[in-house]
């Protein structure tokens, strides 16, 4: 309970949802804190705004079946889908996911919980 309070005190403000990447091989869904994305680009525009510039990273290795190399075409999903997080009382987080995702964590309490899929 204490580890919950200190995760969701330090992290009260993140900076965008996390991306979710589907295996070509074995079609386990992994987001970036399972499987870490290596190469996360962004760019500032003229109006000073950040936009995430969707490139393949040069490495990706997958958490379920170790295929190890870069993204395929169609293997990052886009967030699509609105979820709050199961710890309501006390997390009250809201953040975008794909919806094929079966099972989903908070990234701000870790809690694992079932996707918009389920």
């Amino acid at each position: 309970m204490i580890r919950m309070l200190i995760s969701i005190a330090l992290n009260r403000h993140l900076s965008g949802d996390p991306r979710y990447v589907r295996c070509a091989t074995c079609g386990t869904a992994a987001s970036e804190s399972e499987a870490p994305l290596r190469v996360l680009m962004r760019f500032t525009t003229v109006d000073g705004r950040l936009v995430d510039g969707d490139q393949t990273p040069p490495e990706w290795t997958c958490p379920s079946c170790g295929r190890d190399g870069p993204l395929q075409v169609g293997e990052l999903l886009p967030n699509d889908t609105l979820i709050g997080c199961r710890r309501t009382r006390l997390c009250r987080y809201r953040w975008k996911v794909p919806g094929s995702a079966k099972v989903v964590v908070c990234p701000r309490c870790y809690t694992v919980q079932p996707g918009p899929a389920e």
